[in-house]
């Protein structure tokens, strides 16, 4: 992740130490992928690096084949309204 510039990430190898969280926002259905050499479907990821890093602060990801734990090492939040007012 730390050397993504643009396009769809699908890379062969990642780490199963997971050591970064960031936040799933969306998908696409076709984004072109360097290393396959056509389009990917993907999910969209922002990182906290800021806007400065990848496509304006965003990173793109192969989606359907659990690309570096993307859809089995997730977390969730749940927002609840305690306000009775």
């Amino acid at each position: 992740m730390q050397t993504y510039i643009g396009g769809v990430s699908c890379p062969y190898i990642c780490s199963k130490r997971l050591d970064h969280g960031v936040l799933l926002v969306g998908y696409g259905s076709a984004g072109y992928a360097p290393i396959r050499l056509k389009d990917k479907p993907y999910w969209i990821i922002k990182n906290s690096w800021g806007e400065t890093w990848g496509e304006n602060g965003f990173y793109k990801i192969c989606r359907g084949r659990n690309v570096c734990g993307v859809d089995s090492l997730v977390s969730t939040v749940a927002a609840v309204n305690t306000n009775s007012g």
